[in-house]
């Protein structure tokens, strides 16, 4: 064959087997008529639109179906507006499932997802296949069916993972035997689940700490409820028995009734069967507490593995979270949420304590005197002396306010039973410079080495003998003039 003949024959060739690809891409194309391109990095665009484009996107897979619908709110126009300005600038488009109605729901998540349904790219096109099945694609993963405001449509099914890259898809149009591979979001894969948000509370108060003003705990946990007040400042144990609380019990309380996030959803809408599969019918715990002047009910359900199942008052989900996130809740009780303190004002309140015990008393006597030097109009500063018995000065910048740190930090080491009778072993009475009345703490003998402390008339716990006889003897020492460290 002559060599320019040869050479023109080769370049037919060429142009019809290209002319063949082009054909088999255009006949490939979305419904709708939506055009799809091969990029330089050989990407090929499926489904070309816009998010404002989507009128629908429904998802069946093997865990269920949803319907994804967008969501279009007018934006204020700012100062720097021009008139001539489209309307489509003016209006900000979101995304919500259907089915979840009013459930909060993550909207990241659903933003993530209705990128399949607008903007949608394959990786590769393997062509024409004879059996779908082969791919997944027969009885498919999932169909997704998504309607452009336009009028056209786009269908297409989800198959198995590909052979070779195990974060993409084998897929092909509703009605098309052409196969691609993609990649895609995992919400496709999903239930309607997937989309609620699982962050059950996140309680800010933006002008500063979160305001508790109530906390009531009920449930198969408790005996009795525990009840909290505010009182002041601060959250105070109001039943069943008037207390201080402690600090670190407290604030682990609080973080739990303000941030909270579940580890998974487990079920929607349920009804009274469902809540009582989940253990939610008779709750362990039920608290109802008012934060930042806002009212909330979280209930704790049943124990599963290494967490529990709870829901939030007006969400209707059931959720599992991990126990730490609850066991500041399921473990409180009176006693270890109240403070272990007796009485621990601070020592410069105090003008005078009597200590009685072991056969003795002691009453030492603070006085003080303004200090015009370093006191100022909005606050003033004293110097202080004290006496023991008899009017004995004795030394209050050192043995004086480290033995008053000796009878403050006399703690309760386990609760009481009943109320005692009789005499008080011991007794502690405190009076105080600005305000009237006197603080007063009994201790009775209980049993081996325990004096139960009764502090005002109300039964506090157990203290031990080893403490309770550190404060009496020390009280000896400092009256005698000796050292206190």
């Amino acid at each position: 064959m002559n060599k320019n003949i040869r050479n023109l024959a080769i370049v037919g060739i060429s142009v019809v087997v290209l002319g063949g690809v082009a054909a088999a891409l255009l006949m490939t194309q979305p419904k709708g008529g939506d055009s799809f391109s091969e990029s330089s990095t050989s990407t090929i665009e499926l489904v070309s639109k816009n998010s404002s484009d989507i009128t629908s996107m429904k998802v069946v897979n093997q865990k269920g179906s949803y319907t994804i619908l967008p969501s279009v709110k007018k934006k204020t126009a700012s100062s720097g507006t021009s008139s001539g300005a489209s309307s489509a600038a003016s209006e900000e488009i979101t995304f919500y499932v259907k089915e979840l109605g009013n459930i909060p729901a993550n909207t990241s998540a659903v933003s993530q997802v209705v990128q399949n349904g607008y903007s949608l790219v394959a990786t590769k096109n393997l062509g024409t296949v004879s059996n779908l099945d082969d791919f997944g694609l027969k009885n498919p993963k999932a169909t997704v069916e998504i309607t452009f405001k336009d009028g056209s449509t786009y269908n297409y099914k989800i198959g198995n993972v590909t052979a070779t890259d195990s974060s993409a898809y084998y897929m092909c149009g509703q009605n098309s035997n052409n196969v691609y591979t993609v990649s895609i979001d995992s919400g496709l894969l999903e239930g309607k689940e997937y989309f609620v948000t699982k962050e059950i509370l996140s309680i800010n108060n933006p002008s500063g700490e979160n305001d508790f003003t109530k906390i009531a705990l009920s449930g198969k946990n408790y005996d009795q409820p525990l009840l909290l007040g505010k009182s002041g400042s601060d959250l105070v144990l109001t039943s069943p028995v008037s207390a201080k609380t402690d600090a670190d019990k407290l604030s682990a309380i609080k973080t739990a009734l303000t941030s909270m996030t579940a580890d998974s959803v487990e079920a929607l809408n349920p009804n009274a069967e469902v809540l009582k599969r989940y253990g939610l019918d008779k709750p362990l715990v039920v608290a109802n507490y008012t934060v930042n002047k806002q009212s909330y009910q979280l209930k704790i359900g049943a124990k599963k593995d290494t967490g529990y199942w709870v829901m939030l008052e007006k969400v209707p989900v059931i959720y599992f979270v991990k126990d730490e996130s609850v066991s500041a809740l399921l473990n409180a009780s009176a006693f270890s949420l109240r403070s272990k303190n007796l009485v621990a004002p601070e020592v410069s309140e105090v003008k005078s304590l009597t200590v009685s015990g072991n056969g003795a008393q002691y009453t030492f006597t603070v006085a003080r005197k303004k200090d015009e030097t370093k006191s100022t109009e909005d606050k003033a500063q004293y110097t202080y002396s004290v006496t023991g018995n008899d009017g004995k000065t004795l030394d209050y910048s050192k043995n004086y306010t480290n033995y008053f740190k000796i009878v403050t930090s006399l703690q309760i080491l386990e609760p009481a039973n009943g109320n005692p009778t009789g005499i008080p072993a011991a007794k502690l009475e405190f009076a105080y410079f600005n305000r009237s009345g006197t603080d007063t703490v009994a201790f009775y003998k209980s049993g081996d080495r325990r004096y139960t402390a009764v502090v005002n008339g109300s039964v506090y716990g157990l203290v031990t003998d080893g403490d309770l006889q550190k404060v009496l003897d020390s009280a000896k020492t400092l009256q005698n003039g000796g050292a206190i460290s």
